[in-house]
C-alpha cells in the first residue's frame, strides 16, 4: 500500500513493515510528484534490500542506500 499524507517538508516519506509481512509506504503529500517518485524508489530499495531483517541502525541503513544511489 502507498499513501500520501501530510509530513514535515524535511521528511520525504518512509516505509513500515506490517504485522502480516507486507509493507506500507507513506509519501509526503506536500512534495512534488518527482520528489515522491524518488522517495518511493528509495523506500522500495529498503524493501528489496530486506532492511527490516538486518541489525543495523536506521541512520547506517540510510547512508548505505544513499551511497547506492537509492
Amino acid at each position: 500500500m502507498v499513501y500520501l499524507i501530510d509530513l514535515p517538508y524535511s521528511c520525504g516519506g518512509f516505509v513500515r513493515k506490517n504485522e502480516d509481512g507486507t509493507h506500507t509506504i507513506l509519501l509526503n503529500a506536500k512534495l512534488s510528484n518527482e520528489e515522491n517518485r524518488r522517495t518511493f524508489l528509495h523506500e522500495i530499495s529498503h524493501i528489496d534490500g530486506n532492511d527490516f531483517d538486518v541489525e543495523l541502525q536506521a541512520d547506517l541503513l540510510e547512508q548505505l542506500r544513499h551511497e547506492q544511489g537509492c
